[in-house]
């Protein structure tokens, strides 16, 4: 197979919606948008508030950054060139126990 030595092109979605229901975030896997000021738009469809715990991989979570995820409400979190985070989505009390996580979340 022949190559012309170029990098086949990748599209990048300007955002992408991460769905939370039962405090399980939807997709939970890798969400990738462009570096150009993409958009990762957390919707809670659950009728309660939780912490939106966002973390660079491969650090303690605990020294992230909280964001508050209102009940049936939506956090939005924009990504710069070379961005990657993981997350939790935790009760307000912020015990690591209560959490379901996800991602990364990248550019």
């Amino acid at each position: 197979m022949e190559t012309t030595g170029v990098a086949e092109a990748r599209y990048l979605p300007e955002f992408a919606i991460i769905t939370i229901r039962d405090k399980k975030p939807c997709p939970a896997d890798e969400v990738e948008v462009t570096p150009n000021a993409g958009k990762v738009h957390f919707d809670n469809e659950d009728d309660r508030e939780y912490r939106l715990r966002l973390y660079k991989p491969d650090t303690d979570p605990v020294a992230g950054i909280d964001i508050l995820l209102t009940a049936r409400g939506r956090s939005t979190v924009v990504i710069k060139k070379d961005d990657v985070f993981s997350y939790l989505i935790l009760d307000l009390s912020g015990d690591m126990s209560s959490g379901n996580g996800g991602g990364p979340i990248r550019n």
